[in-house]
């Protein structure tokens, strides 16, 4: 049986880090948790994690001090199975016994400008993430949009999401796509100005994020019809992230993808690891099922029993 808890996700209050959200916020999320695709069920906003599900049934109550609360249903997946690759890898799936619900995440579109996104409650004001993008634009001429995200947590780590073009992706060899001639010359002047803005953002967000002592994760995302792919390193070092991004480091990834690919995937995405190599991760497919490494869900539910633990330890506490 589907386990459905439903929890306040926002409301009209002052939040921890010090916001408000207008009764129209509030009304504008409806879509996204009703629609036919819904947001991830994640824990501690750990976008390396597997989701436990999706979160979906969204309302919004009056509550007896006036506010306006935004409620949902946190639905976790009940059917796990083991699949098996040809070359023999084991991979878990978690998938809800009834329904199917695809991720609202794997419908981004493809890009026609590269953009960087940051968290601006990594920061102690906005002048520091402009202070970021003059000094990458002073490194580098390649254009770039700038976006802003946000997430309910008191202070979640460092994150910074690159999204790039195809022509990048082709380049750096994330896909296999011809690369006709005439363009090759000019295409290759675009990656040299991507690695220079690689090395600049990277250093400079490293300075400058908090909380300075948590891991900094970078994530390049080429969102397109086919199939999105996500990369992401963590790391303390800024030379870790371009190292990471060269072609040679690069080329497991499109033939892993090609690996992947009978199982439906919409979104796959790989991680940087101990080693310096390239490594799956999970996948979340085209009927919203997750599938992915036995380590991927292993660490998802460490954290999340310590989480329980620590919880249960406070309550016992306090009674």
């Amino acid at each position: 049986m589907i386990r459905k808890v439903k929890y306040v996700i926002s409301s009209t209050h002052l939040d921890k880090q010090g916001y408000v959200m207008a009764k129209s916020a509030l009304d504008s999320m409806l879509p996204f948790l009703n629609g036919d695709r819904k947001p991830r069920l994640g824990l501690e906003h750990i976008r390396t994690f597997p989701p436990f599900g999706a979160i979906m049934n969204g309302e919004i109550v009056k509550g007896e001090d006036e506010h306006h609360y935004l409620t949902a249903e946190m639905s976790y997946f009940d059917k796990q199975e083991t699949i098996t690759l040809a070359d023999g890898t084991q991979l878990l799936k978690e998938f809800f016994s009834e329904g199917e619900y695809p991720f609202i995440e794997c419908a981004d579109n493809e890009v026609t400008k590269l953009s960087i996104a940051t968290d601006p409650a990594n920061f102690d004001n906005r002048n520091d993430i402009n202070e970021i993008y003059n000094l990458v634009k002073e490194e580098t001429d390649l254009e770039f949009e700038t976006e802003e995200f946000g997430r309910k947590s008191e202070l979640p780590d460092p994150e910074t999401i690159i999204t790039i073009t195809k022509i990048i992706a082709t380049t750096l060899g994330i896909i296999k796509t011809k690369i006709p001639e005439k363009i090759g010359d000019a295409i290759g002047d675009d990656l040299a100005k991507f690695y220079k803005l690689i090395s600049k953002l990277s250093i400079e967000t490293i300075k400058k994020v908090k909380p300075a002592n948590r891991p900094k994760n970078f994530v390049i995302s080429y969102p397109n019809t086919e199939c999105n792919i996500e990369l992401v390193i963590t790391t303390h070092k800024a030379d870790r992230v371009l190292n990471a991004l060269t072609k040679e480091k690069l080329q497991i990834i499109a033939d892993k993808v090609e690996q992947l690919v009978n199982l439906d995937p919409e979104k796959i995405q790989f991680v940087y690891n101990e080693k310096d190599t390239w490594e799956f991760n999970y996948l979340l497919s085209k009927n919203g099922s997750v599938i992915g490494t036995i380590k991927s869900f292993k660490k998802r539910n460490e954290l999340y029993n310590t989480i329980l633990e620590k919880q249960n330890n406070e309550e016992k506490g306090s009674s």
